[in-house]
């Protein structure tokens, strides 16, 4: 058959389909009603300085307006007993999904079940309970497997860096007892301790940039043998080169997160290696997820948003969007 006759039987296949859609033809299916206008509440445990949520936020947000949805964002500003009212607060409002961020195991347990048991789904993104679902009854977790991250940038730290037997490195980060600082630091300790290097934790607090300098120069001010810093979590990886400098110390340095300032750190070789969590997908998959099980009730899933080491190889990608969707 020619190019012609076929073009020419598509032609007229779709005047046919189109002239049963005018006339009434049985083939044509009926407009479906305007999408429902779904209200979701995601909750930020932390405070509006960390850079980190603004990216969270973002990808929550453009997400939100794609799809048409009322999305409400509360941060808890570190308090839990603050985020356990607003959950509450949502569930008596009787919202369409809640994302939640289980930074502490058993502190919103009853509270998620509650919404559970009143039909609201409940999605866990960048922190879960360390059980996973045998811990709580969210219906899926999104974010990052932090110990797998934390042993992976550990030891590209010992290889990089040339740690050995009876090297000391401290691991600061801005919530101790956090889930992602506990398993995160697991990932940590088995990379040290398979060489016979020791650790240790130092709590930076997740106020600013400026005390988390001031916290992590002082410690190596007080310990200037130590031999590397491994920073779990993106103010103290910002901060981790000039707390260095500062402290007369020629160590190297990697960890976790991307901001503008870790990715020209890591071009201008201040720091080893970051690992990309991509907090933008957390925020975006939790409204997708949310929206639709609500529309076609389709299941929410487990994603792992990062895993992905930034180095100089690989930096100069990230770069542009580094504060803003990276």
């Amino acid at each position: 058959m020619s190019k012609k006759v076929m073009a020419g039987l598509l032609v007229i296949a779709l005047m046919i389909s189109v002239s049963g859609m005018v006339f009434g033809g049985g083939a044509a299916e009926a407009p479906r009603p305007a999408a429902e206008t779904y209200r979701f509440t995601m909750v930020i445990y932390g405070t509006t300085g960390n850079p980190f949520w603004a990216k969270v936020v973002a990808g929550a947000e453009e997400t939100a307006r794609t799809l048409g949805v009322n999305l409400d964002i509360q941060y808890a500003d570190d308090d839990a007993e603050r985020q356990i009212n607003i959950l509450e607060t949502a569930i008596t409002n009787r919202v369409d999904g809640i994302g939640i961020i289980i930074n502490y195991d058993d502190a919103y347990n009853r509270v998620v079940q509650r919404a559970i048991d009143a039909g609201i789904p409940v999605i866990a993104y960048n922190i879960d309970h360390s059980e996973g679902a045998a811990g709580n009854a969210r219906m899926a977790f999104i974010g990052q497997d932090f110990q797998v991250a934390g042993y992976l940038i550990t030891r590209r730290l010992i290889e990089e860096a040339g740690l050995r037997r009876g090297d000391h490195v401290v691991a600061p980060v801005e919530h101790p007892g956090a889930v992602y600082a506990q398993q995160r630091y697991a990932g940590v300790r088995r990379a040290l301790d398979e060489i016979g290097a020791t650790s240790e934790v130092l709590d930076t607090g997740g106020v600013s940039l400026e005390d988390t300098l001031d916290r992590l120069t002082q410690f190596l001010l007080g310990k200037p043998e130590t031999a590397a810093v491994l920073a779990m979590g993106g103010m103290p990886m910002e901060m981790a080169p000039q707390a260095i400098r500062d402290a007369g110390l020629d160590i190297p340095n990697a960890g976790f997160d991307i901001t503008k300032r870790i990715v020209t750190n890591i071009l201008e070789g201040r720091s080893i290696a970051t690992v990309d969590q991509q907090p933008y997908l957390q925020g975006a998959n939790t409204v997708m997820q949310l929206y639709l099980y609500n529309k076609y009730g389709l299941l929410p899933v487990d994603i792992n948003t990062g895993g992905a080491i930034i180095d100089r190889d690989n930096a100069q990608i990230v770069l542009e969007l580094a504060d803003t969707v990276r």
